[in-house]
């Protein structure tokens, strides 16, 4: 055990550790590396101890991103690759561990524009499951199942480029993180937000774009979260929708961590329109043909039910939202930002190979709570 009650464990891969996730109870971890395989981890209740359950090729080129599905409709992982391909697996229980076949592919997509994907994140509402994707010219898709039973199977309800696209020689860090919570900020939903509002944090650029649902399930732009001077390489939402407020952090080029809340004013309230006349001239949108492998995915819909909200026209539940840049902790280039499931903490990571734990003070301010070189063995 390393200092600070912290565990260190071999990776086992064959090369590096490109990302890693935790499921819905912290009790299986799984990484993915440039060696284009998956591994997965349980821990054991009664000793701390983890033991690989199974480690499989996964893509035919690395594996870039990787994230848990809620634990309601099985075990499901969604990765990306080089290959421009993200997969969605699933565990079969009756296979052997260890035997590289435990987890199933059920689905798997290519990417719509030629360029691979760069990140996803699943979201979770009881027992329905959204999916979102994009890729590194700033592609983003948002798909649900045809049935929230069977994850084989999605329908696209958004696809949009976030911005223009980018040139290749441009580094570029588009991220994705959806809001978890049941329900948003309580604020938010007296102000007209809807209850079952999808609302999903894209980090584009220098900025962090946070979308939202309104009653008719279409999608607006709900806050824009400026201040870095870099780009924006990771952005991660907190749970806690009782707080009043959300959090968000973001990890930015230029050397900083930045912590958001966002909050719902009395100004945030739709201003009235026509809403009739709003739906007819809604602009269509101009997607690039995707490709499915399994599911029969056809490109975004264009207005209908589902789709990008008119932003100068004003909706029923599209409600907007004042973010506040409330902390900016420095670091040495940091890469990832993550909250635990508390939001009490907030864990870096940078070029320093150091692990950073912040936690908020009585007085508000966000101070460094602890650090872990992970460039040393115990």
């Amino acid at each position: 055990m390393a200092q600070n009650g912290f565990h260190r464990h071999s990776h086992g891969h064959r090369d590096l550790v490109l990302a890693q996730a935790y499921n819905f109870y912290g009790t299986r971890r799984a990484t993915v590396s440039s060696d284009h395989r998956v591994k997965v981890s349980d821990r054991n209740d009664k000793t701390g101890q983890w033991s690989v359950t199974d480690v499989w090729i996964a893509h035919d080129a690395e594996v870039t991103d990787l994230k848990w599905n809620g634990p309601f409709v099985g075990e499901h992982l969604g990765t990306i690759g080089e290959d421009g391909l993200i997969r969605i697996w699933q565990e079969d229980v009756n296979e052997a561990p260890n035997s590289g076949r435990r987890f199933k592919k059920i689905y798997e997509q290519a990417t719509a524009t030629g360029v691979p994907y760069m990140s996803l994140d699943f979201k979770n509402i009881g027992t329905e499951t959204y999916l979102a994707f994009v890729t590194r010219d700033g592609y983003l898709s948002v798909c649900e199942p045809e049935d929230h039973d069977e994850l084989s199977a999605w329908r696209v309800m958004w696809s949009d480029y976030l911005c223009k696209t980018p040139l290749r020689t441009e580094e570029t860090g588009f991220r994705l993180s959806w809001h978890q919570e049941k329900l948003p900020a309580w604020p938010a939903v007296l102000a007209g937000l809807d209850r079952k509002s999808l609302s999903l944090a894209a980090a584009v650029g220098d900025i962090v774009k946070v979308f939202r649902t309104d009653k008719d399930r279409k999608f607006y732009t709900a806050a824009k979260l400026e201040g870095a001077k870099g780009l924006v390489r990771d952005v991660s939402w907190a749970n806690g929708s009782m707080r009043g407020f959300d959090l968000i952090a973001i990890a930015s080029k230029d050397g900083f961590v930045r912590i958001y809340e966002l909050h719902t004013t009395a100004t945030s309230l739709p201003a009235p329109t026509n809403h009739i006349t709003a739906e007819r001239n809604m602009p269509s949108l101009q997607s690039p043909q995707m490709k499915s492998v399994r599911s029969g995915i056809g490109a975004g819909l264009a207005g209908g039910a589902r789709g990008k909200r008119d932003e100068n026209a004003g909706a029923p539940g599209a409600v907007k939202q004042d973010p506040r840049l409330v902390a900016e902790l420095e670091m040495y280039g940091p890469w990832r930002v993550d909250w635990s499931p508390m939001a009490d903490l907030l864990v870096t990571t940078g070029d320093d190979g150091a692990v950073r734990l912040w936690k908020r003070a009585v007085d508000g301010k966000w101070l460094e709570a602890a650090e872990i070189d992970a460039t040393q063995d115990s």
